[in-house]
């Protein structure tokens, strides 16, 4: 973080070169930003958007599993004068069957009329209707599929990233270019002109910043994230191992869940 001293509140307050030169300074806070909170950002960033990946191809695999595991007597239900025999005897099974084939195939290779022919695509179409839990991973991990490994995979990297992006000495490494950021919006032009009552109590926290960058505060924390990066960068090579995945789940169950239904649409 830059060092140099902030404008003193107490010389000119409120008047433009007052302003001019704190904005200069909390400008300075921002730009000395360490690298590494960006690196742990992006690391977050992209984990979020594996854990959404992975759990919309979860959802693709619930529906595909059920479209083949649904038997066109199933179907028969949803339509009385459906015969599940015209399409049995040709080999159409499911309904996973039915929509590979479409209204006009189906038609032709069971020898049924084009409106009975729409309502078995249709009655298809129903059981690829959102349930409750496709996008969640079996709970036991022996009923895994490769998609409930790799959302499993992706909510432990998402958990581990946001323990360490959140973690105080975190937040601390970031603290002073985080509030000049916001000091540098109270201090735009239009706030400082309307709203002149504030500009004692702003310049007060331009000062306060400026006192806590000089402590050395935020350069004490450094040593802990990287450390504290490392570590997650260690925990994640090693879930490539799917047995390592199972067995963090199996006690890390209903925080994943949590996570998932918090974070992850």
């Amino acid at each position: 973080m830059s060092g140099d001293a902030a404008p003193d509140p107490g010389s000119m307050p409120g008047e433009k070169s007052d302003r001019q030169l704190a904005r200069k300074w909390l400008r300075q806070q921002v730009s000395a930003r360490p690298a590494v909170h960006g690196r742990i950002e992006d690391l977050h960033r992209k984990a979020r958007t594996a854990a959404v990946t992975a759990r919309a191809a979860r959802k693709r695999r619930s529906r595909q599993d059920r479209l083949r595991a649904t038997p066109v007597t199933d179907l028969s239900r949803k339509s009385a004068d459906a015969n599940p025999m015209y399409l049995t005897r040709v080999g159409v099974l499911t309904a996973e069957h039915i929509l590979e084939l479409g209204a006009g195939k189906l038609r032709a290779r069971a020898g049924i009329d084009a409106n009975m022919a729409t309502k078995w695509v249709s009655a298809a179409e129903s059981v690829k209707a959102p349930r409750d839990g496709d996008g969640l991973p079996a709970t036991h991990p022996r009923d895994w599929a490769e998609e409930d490994v790799n959302l499993v995979r992706a909510l432990l990297v998402l958990d581990s990233v946001e323990t360490l992006r959140y973690a105080p000495h975190t937040q601390g490494l970031s603290y002073a270019s985080d509030r000049a950021k916001a000091l540098l919006r109270a201090t735009g032009w239009p706030r400082w002109k309307l709203n002149p009552a504030a500009r004692e109590g702003t310049m007060r926290s331009i000062a306060e910043l400026a006192e806590w960058v000089a402590s050395g505060q935020a350069e004490a924390h450094l040593p802990q994230v990287d450390s504290h990066l490392a570590r997650h960068l260690g925990a994640v090579e090693q879930l490539g191992a799917p047995e390592q995945v199972a067995r963090l789940w199996e006690y890390k169950r209903e925080d994943l869940l949590a996570l998932l239904d918090k974070e992850v649409p």
